[in-house]
């Protein structure tokens, strides 16, 4: 691993979201949004279900080893909204 590799969650790669609430939230992850005040991750569970998971109640993040990586030349988000 070199000193330059950013780390995150990356967009089009699946998940596994543990909560202090819920046991395990598994999806695709598509990025970040705003909950009133505060932040959220966004996870695609299945094709007509969207998680929005408070990142204050977030304990850990798995990376599912699936789906496909988003090309770096697409667009980037600037902003923490999804959308």
């Amino acid at each position: 691993m070199s000193d330059k590799e950013e780390f995150g969650l990356i967009e089009g790669l699946r998940y596994t979201v543990t909560t202090d609430k819920d046991p395990k939230s598994k999806g695709e992850f598509k990025g970040y949004v705003m909950i009133g005040s505060e932040s959220a991750i966004v996870l695609q569970m299945s094709e007509n279900v969207i998680r929005m998971i408070p990142v204050t109640r977030v304990v850990h993040v798995d990376y599912s080893g699936s789906g496909e990586r988003r090309k770096s030349e697409e667009k980037k988000p600037e902003s923490g909204y999804y959308g």
